[in-house]
């Protein structure tokens, strides 16, 4: 007889790392009795054939989906399962953030190519649909493992905490998407089961200075003033570190809050993309996405070469068919339909995008040392496109005259988002101290001061007298220090009309701005919606405010508390009146997430 008790003990949980990622996703899991990293289990034999059920072996499988109605197949295909020639959607992720503002470090292609290149998905399906399809498909590949693994009784009865992972630069809103579509797709859908977040830096800096420190040239160690550059396929973030020892453990105090940009290892094939259309023009243009785009023999190919650009290997001809191409053209074979690149070529695809990596670097770099840390002497490259040896290179050779030492795990870096995120699930390295990447606030009045404020601002208010509106009160700043447990509670205002039908609820708009110094007033340029707090007052007692004569009005006195440093990786509301809070709230994403 099975037994169906929880694995070991009903103390202990499944914890899953799930690196969703523009190129390639990942799974790590561990049983939370474990703390020696050299347990957590990459997940590593991918479906690769549908008929033979064969497997692909690797850290990751791609982040690509071909739908049976869109071909001739009789179910979904994903990750490997999708093969050269069929309508497939890849990249999705890109186009979760679409609606965010554009950083001086992204891709400056990317956003035509959202709309109407490569990457656009057309208008019968969403991003976050497709991005919860895949994500099925993973989840349910995941739990026919665990299955395997654990038994289906005990699994039944074990509780899985998921570990999300986020870029960096990743908005509020499409962090909700992200969210929506994880749900949507299985995540967290059972009883007991729960989903965390994690930034993607984060992950990887924990990875690195637990089970992948030995992987690196100079481990990190207490003391080391440290840079973790998470160079994916679509992003690439940074965050700057200080490690310390705490109670015999590892743990890391952040130094500035993280950049990134949308310059990942798939600016590199949009590159390719820009050079065959100049060279071929319409005998390149004109062909099916089928044959040139992700996914295709062409760029399974450019992949392979992408890998041994900066190496002693040679590189490996590239299939495509083109038709009417001079038969002179010194890259092309026609009869072969064969394209051989060149490191030259190879250069000119690379250096834009390793350019922008080397600016957000410096960037990164000089944030610290202006915030008056401790001067930055290591640098971990983690990610699939940190694994690129060209790159490696340039950085190595860019950050030599600054004593700096360039640190990347051989082929581990892959895995090493997907492990950390394992890592944060067990506790066994923590980031104690963390530094907000954004300012968060909400407009206020104040007081009417003469020949300062301007009268279209004005108007008479019940309880306070002649007031001014579109002031800014800023709840947090950009860069304070936060720590898991960090609450700021705030003291506000308002007017509630006795008998409408509005009387029990309220709305307060949460807003945020990403400038260094948020303005003192409200900008529609610089201040953006984050969401809304809606608390409930069902059970206030209104009574007990100051009214208008009429008794029709009632100054309402509250305080919001924002937990900012909360173990999730949202942020959580209690509204609280008279010392007593009369709910939990959070933000409401689904009027301005689309």
């Amino acid at each position: 007889m099975v037994s169906t008790r929880p694995i070991e003990s009903q103390r202990y949980h499944l914890i899953v790392g799930v690196d969703y990622g523009t190129t390639y996703s990942g799974l790590s899991f561990i049983l939370s009795r474990h703390n020696d990293p050299s347990e957590i289990r990459d997940y590593t034999e991918w479906p690769s054939n549908t008929v033979t059920g064969h497997t692909q072996t690797g850290l990751k499988t791609p982040s690509r989906i071909a739908y049976a109605e869109d071909n001739k197949i009789s179910k979904n295909r994903w990750g490997y399962e999708v093969g050269a020639g069929l309508k497939q959607y890849s990249w999705m992720k890109l186009h979760l953030d679409k609606e965010a503002d554009p950083t001086d470090f992204d891709d400056p292609d990317l956003s035509e190519e959202i709309t109407k290149g490569i990457i656009a998905l057309g208008e019968s399906r969403s991003a976050e649909d497709i991005t919860s399809d895949y994500l099925k498909e993973l989840y349910v590949h995941l739990m026919g493992v665990l299955e395997k693994k654990y038994t289906k009784p005990v699994l039944q009865v074990t509780s899985i905490k998921f570990w999300l992972t986020k870029p960096a630069i990743w908005s509020d809103k499409a962090e909700v998407k992200t969210l929506r579509a994880a749900k949507k797709a299985g995540f967290g859908s059972r009883p007991g089961d729960e989903i965390c977040l994690i930034l993607e830096p984060e992950a990887a800096a924990l990875a690195t200075i637990t089970g992948l420190s030995r992987e690196f040239k100079t481990a990190a160690k207490p003391g080391d003033s440290i840079i973790v550059c998470d160079c994916g396929g679509g992003t690439v973030d940074l965050t700057g570190y200080v490690i310390a020892e705490k109670n015999q453990r590892l743990v890391l105090h952040e130094t500035c809050p993280a950049i990134g940009g949308k310059c990942g290892g798939t600016a590199v094939d949009r590159n390719l993309r820009k050079w065959m259309s100049r060279r071929y023009g319409e005998s390149f243009d004109s062909l099916p996405e089928e044959f040139k785009g992700p996914g295709s023999e062409f760029m399974q190919g450019f992949e392979w070469n992408k890998r041994k650009f900066g190496t002693p290997d040679d590189f490996d001809d590239m299939i495509l068919g083109m038709d009417d191409v001079d038969p002179d053209d010194e890259y092309y074979d026609e009869s072969w339909e064969k394209l051989a690149i060149t490191n030259e070529v190879m250069r000119e695809l690379f250096e834009p995008v390793i350019q922008k990596i080397i600016d957000l670097v410096q960037t990164q770099i000089d944030r610290v040392r202006k915030l008056r840390k401790k001067p930055v002497n290591k640098l971990f490259l983690v990610g699939g496109f940190g694994d690129s040896a060209y790159l490696q290179q340039r950085l190595a050779s860019y950050l030599r005259p600054q004593n700096i030492i360039v640190n990347f795990p051989g082929n581990k870096s892959w895995g090493a988002v997907a492990k950390g995120a394992v890592v944060r699930g067990l506790e066994m390295a923590t980031i104690d101290t963390r530094r907000c990447r954004t300012s968060y606030g909400t407009e206020i009045i104040r007081p009417f001061r003469e020949g300062i404020d301007q009268e279209e601002d004005s108007f008479i208010h019940p309880f306070l007298g002649k007031v001014a509106s579109g002031y800014m009160q800023w709840c947090v700043l950009k860069g304070t220090e936060i720590t898991n447990d960090t609450s700021i509670t705030l003291g506000f205002q308002t007017v509630i009309e006795i008998g409408a039908p509005s009387t029990n609820m309220m709305q307060i708009n949460l807003l945020y701005c990403d400038d260094d110094l948020p303005p003192d007033r409200y900008s529609k340029e610089a201040v953006k919606l984050v969401g809304n707090i809606k608390p409930d007052l069902k059970e206030v007692d209104l009574t007990k405010f100051a009214s208008t004569g009429d008794g029709r009005l009632v100054n309402l006195a509250f305080q919001i508390e924002i937990m900012l440093g909360d173990k999730q990786g949202t942020i959580l509301f209690q509204c609280i009146v008279q010392g007593e809070v009369v709910g939990d709230t959070e933000i409401d994403f689904s009027e301005h997430v689309t």
